[in-house]
């Protein structure tokens, strides 16, 4: 039940046609914290989206119901994790107060257990209860719903990670074997339902967000959005059920090929592009990015972006590359302040499990990524 899934910030100091279902994801420019966790445990018919929000151009989120009445909640939707969780009543830490917390005597289809969890994150333990019930994507009615799912009722939030956090909670969207102690994704309800055709979901997510637009971008579910894309789908095999863990052919600059033939995971819980650090430094290093020694996170000069190199990922035998003005996150760390940082995409993160790369939110920003769990394949398009 371990994921490698990360949420990495800064801190310096339902429509419907034809059966089309959309989840909007939400996006929303704010002062970045740094947080680092891990080991955490369509235009088709028939297909069903949910638009994103996103938080500062590192924090996609989206909204699920649980419960009847249905009690409506801000999630990440996590392909690098396969446990959903909210915030319980009966939770005081930190993390819980500043968030919506979900009341299983105020649903009529509540099933509540004894059965005890703990999810080790790099920031400290969280622990909750496992509840049953009604559980659905999206907070409107006749939207796509499960009757009885599985989800973790949180007790105890780990410090100031979850505090500060836009998201209420998770929803996993990897394979059950990540899941443990016989649990299932909601999405694997699904595909075991009659309500998924295709045993397909995909992401588009827009990189920028203003406070006025908080649109971050869309999930769709039992099917993909064409109209998100542009040229052909580049389908790669799953190497791993259980993270969406896939082989890169390799990773290059300046037409040099940093790595070549590793593993690695795309993962729409993870904000960066993370790799082995001494990869990554030297990437960062002859891209022309600076280390912080504050806090040792990768730094670049913004006026010098035009002057910094592609890098380019070759999956498929295909390149897919990213830009300076991809892979940079630029930042305002002070609100109220005309000041912007640059970030580098790249962060080192030298997995317990062996060399591994995580292709987070400054990839899939680019390229709309397609999950195919029925054939256990992972798809990548320029996105539009």
């Amino acid at each position: 039940m371990k994921s490698l899934s990360i949420l990495l910030a800064v801190v310096f100091c339902v429509a419907s046609t034809s059966a089309l279902f959309r989840f909007p994801l939400k996006k929303s420019p704010k002062i970045h914290q740094t947080i680092t966790e891990y080991n955490r445990t369509a235009a088709a018919s028939g297909t069903f989206s949910e638009k994103l929000n996103n938080f500062g151009n590192t924090q996609y989120y989206g909204e699920i119901s649980i419960g009847t009445p249905g009690q409506c909640f801000q999630v990440i939707f996590d392909t690098g994790s396969s446990i959903a969780w909210v915030p319980g009543e009966h939770c005081n830490s930190a993390g819980c107060r500043a968030h919506k917390k979900f009341e299983c005597e105020k649903s009529s289809t509540c099933q509540a257990t004894e059965n005890g969890m703990k999810l080790q994150y790099g920031t400290g333990e969280m622990s909750g209860r496992m509840d049953y019930d009604k559980f659905c994507f999206g907070c409107q009615e006749n939207t796509l719903c499960l009757e009885k799912q599985a989800f973790l009722e949180s007790v105890q939030e780990p410090g100031p990670t979850f505090a500060m956090a836009k998201f209420d909670g998770l929803v996993g969207m990897g394979y059950d074997a990540l899941a443990g102690k016989g649990m299932t994704t909601p999405f694997s309800q699904l595909m075991k339902s009659d309500k998924c055709e295709e045993k397909v979901f995909a992401f588009w997510l827009k990189k920028e967000a203003t406070q006025q637009d908080p649109a971050g971008g869309e999930m769709t579910l039992c099917g993909m959005d064409p109209n998100h894309y542009t040229g052909d789908l580049s389908y790669v095999p799953v190497t791993r059920k259980a993270y969406w863990q896939f082989t890169v052919d390799s990773i290059s600059l300046n037409a040099e090929k940093l790595s070549k033939n590793f593993e690695a995971i795309a993962d729409t819980g993870t904000s960066l592009i993370t790799g082995p650090s001494e990869v990554v430094d030297r990437l960062n290093k002859e891209a022309g990015a600076y280390k912080n020694p504050m806090n040792g996170q990768w730094m670049v000069d913004c006026k010098n972006l035009k002057n910094m190199p592609t890098i380019i990922f070759n999956i498929a035998g295909k390149p897919f590359p990213l830009t300076p003005e991809q892979y940079v996150v630029k930042v305002k760390p002070i609100a109220t302040m005309d000041v912007e940082l640059c970030l580098s995409g790249f962060a080192g993160l030298d997995m317990p499990q062996g060399p591994m790369w995580i292709l987070g939110d400054v990839f899939i920003s680019q390229y709309y990524t397609v999950f195919d769990q029925g054939k256990d394949r992972i798809g990548f398009a320029q996105s539009k």
